[in-house]
């Protein structure tokens, strides 16, 4: 714990503003949370743009599209029966539902508003290579969502 601000090793290492006013050890932003470039961890504020809405949408594509692959090779007949069929509309069912129970648990909560971080490098999506070792000893874990909260909803419409 300390008053004052200190930069974090590593880019991706961030301080929380304790309740006491005190700053936390260096490590993880919570999610939700990005480290600037002092290592204090700021809220995510941006509007997800074009590209990002459509990343969601091909996920929960994808999704949909194991969802029926499956179905198909399950059932390995050539005609489509009509229990077939209903399979399908509830795999549909399933996939529209989950994602719009994800987008009214994202924060803010009860909102088809969803607040992100843009990436802005490429090493916003591996940010696990980017944990730093300081004195070459141990390795400081700061792996998080830095493009959140897209590789949170990739990872909640996925099919169990």
């Amino acid at each position: 714990m300390m008053n004052t601000l200190a930069r974090c090793p590593g880019l991706y290492c961030g301080r929380e503003l304790l309740s006491d006013g005190n700053w936390s050890e260096c490590g993880a932003c919570p999610r939700g949370f990005r480290a600037n470039a002092s290592s204090a961890c700021v809220p995510c504020d941006d509007a997800p743009m074009f590209y990002d809405w459509l990343y969601l949408g091909f996920m929960a594509l994808l999704a949909l599209v194991l969802h029926w692959f499956c179905i198909d090779m399950v059932s390995m007949r050539r005609n489509i029966p009509k229990e077939v069929i209903a399979l399908h509309l509830s795999a549909l069912l399933e996939v529209v539902l989950s994602s719009i129970i994800v987008l009214q648990l994202t924060h803010p909560i009860g909102t088809f508003n969803v607040k992100s971080c843009r990436a802005k490098k490429l090493s916003d999506w591996y940010t696990l290579l980017h944990n730093p070792s300081p004195n070459y000893e141990a390795t400081l874990h700061c792996t998080q969502e830095a493009v959140y909260p897209l590789l949170v909803q990739s990872v909640s419409t996925k099919p169990l």
